[in-house]
């Protein structure tokens, strides 16, 4: 619903509006003293000004004040009603008509952004030019995106117009991964806005920037500082009915109550979520409440309390009745990935051990058949090292090596895990092929030379990758193990 705030006679808005049909039912007439600044809103005195559109329900595109005009009016309805292509036929305002084109294009941005045709400085024109080289990306023909969003940050007429920029360069900036500059933009302009929706949004931003940069490692004075947000957005978002925006903060308060160990505080959170994405009709968002649910019984399961081991896998496999190969298979490779580890996890007795191994390395081959190698290299190293540590866990084959098959895996995960891109992973992939290699049965000589070489070559390469101090350790610990072999060697 758009609510259309006017000075002008709501008899004569109405009949203009009723040569669109739909129109009316669409848009709710009051008069101009009315105004709520909270709602999807237009007002039109002599000049129509739409609103900021805070809560993402239209393009991050900005209408500029025009004069009013039965056929303008109309164009900027139909445009915020996202019929862009139609709203041009009526419109007659230059100005206007480059603000829906900005809109329109927003929709395909398979061709270069055409710049601004004002010769001089103008807000509107600035942040809209800035918004589309963001998502055209290098489609663009222009300066640099950052610098067309200070441009526009420069120009701005207020402070709620300011903020609305530095929110949208603030994406920007989380996108090419500069979390501090994001933050600090953030907080510059959180004070400086005027508006109760304009506060709130930002506040919201705030909240997702530290929680994307901020709790890993675990510091209980920025997860405090997050929580207190968190208290203070909340009432708001529920009293909009603003569902996605509640979620989201439920799922980062399960986030920190989890790793505060809270666990029934932080189930109670992820439930909510579901709920809420279920209710809502949002099932792309309904994935990933699944999967958290799911990551925190089994990181419960984990922490001394086996019993939600079954849990987790419950959760996962609900995820899996929604989330099919077919429909969605990322989702669906990615839960069966987390299903794999938890069923080689599993606390049991010898019988049963082997059929949840069974069930694990069904799960793992169920994932690594989406996530291959030519495709997901990231994903496909970090299944195939999981997949590696399960087998080890795994009882005896009855058929092959499973120590010889999971330093198989190791070594493809080396393969994607590399220095230059990922140290610390390559780093950790090694202690963990290190360990393997200790179990295995070299069937010659020389195959023992060759994997002791392997194995010197491979515990001091992690000296170079990382300054973690546990890391090193257990390499020099490898070290020593690998001198006494090498003596053992020599003197055969």
């Amino acid at each position: 619903m758009i609510y259309l705030y006017t000075d002008q006679s709501p008899e004569t808005i109405r009949e203009a509006l009723s040569n669109i049909e739909g129109l009316n039912e669409a848009v709710k007439v009051l008069p101009v003293s009315e105004v709520d600044e909270e709602q999807n809103h237009l007002v039109v005195t002599d000049l129509m000004t739409a609103s900021i559109p805070w809560d993402s329900s239209e393009p991050p595109i900005l209408f500029e004040r025009v004069p009013f005009s039965v056929n303008d009016l109309i164009a900027i309805l139909l445009a915020k009603l996202m019929y862009e292509a139609e709203a041009l036929d009526f419109c007659s305002n230059e100005t206007l008509k480059y603000t829906i084109s900005c809109r329109l294009q927003m929709r395909d941005l398979n061709h270069r952004v055409v710049s601004p045709s004002s010769g001089d400085s103008n807000y509107f024109e600035s942040h809209n030019y800035a918004v589309l080289t963001h998502y055209a990306g290098h489609l663009y023909n222009g300066i640099a995106t950052d610098r067309q969003y200070e441009i526009a940050l420069e120009d701005a007429p207020g402070g709620d117009y300011a903020a609305f920029t530095a929110k949208n360069l603030t994406t920007y900036l989380m996108d090419s991964g500069q979390t501090a500059g994001a933050e600090q933009l953030l907080r510059d302009h959180l004070d400086k806005v005027s508006s109760k929706i304009a506060y709130n949004y930002l506040k919201l931003d705030l909240i997702n920037v530290l929680m994307a940069s901020r709790l890993l490692p675990y510091n209980k004075e920025q997860a405090e500082e997050i929580k207190s947000l968190i208290s203070e957005a909340l009432p708001y978002f529920e009293a909009k009915k603003a569902h996605w925006a509640v979620a989201t903060l439920f799922m980062h308060a399960s986030e920190i109550a989890n790793y505060e160990k809270s666990y029934a505080e932080s189930l109670s959170y992820v439930t909510k979520v579901i709920d809420i994405y279920d209710e809502q009709g949002f099932p792309e968002f309904l994935a990933s409440a699944y999967l958290r649910k799911g990551t925190l019984l089994y990181t419960w399961a984990q922490d001394g309390n086996p019993q939600f081991y079954q849990a987790a896998i419950d959760t996962y496999q609900k995820g899996l009745q929604t989330f099919t190969r077919e429909d969605a298979p990322a989702i669906h490779a990615e839960i069966h990935h987390n299903l794999a580890v938890i069923y080689a996890e599993m606390p049991a007795d010898e019988k049963k051990k082997s059929m949840w191994s069974a069930f694990s390395a069904t799960s793992f081959k169920e994932s690594l058949d989406f996530f291959q190698k030519a495709t997901f290299p990231f994903e496909y190293a970090m299944v195939a090292n999981n997949y590696a540590n399960a087998l080890l866990k795994y009882p005896p084959a009855k058929i092959g090596d499973n120590v010889e098959k999971a330093i198989f895996y190791y070594l493809e995960a080396l393969e994607v895990r590399t220095a230059d891109q990922y140290p610390v992973e390559r780093a950790h992939t090694i202690l963990n092929y290190l360990e393997a290699c200790w179990q295995v049965n070299n069937v010659n000589k020389n195959m023992e030379h060759a994997r002791y070489k392997d194995m010197l070559a491979k515990a001091k390469e992690i000296k170079s990758l990382t300054d973690d101090q546990q890391l090193l350790n257990d390499a020099q610990s490898h070290l020593d193990q690998i001198a006494a072999l090498g003596l053992a060697i020599m003197t055969e």
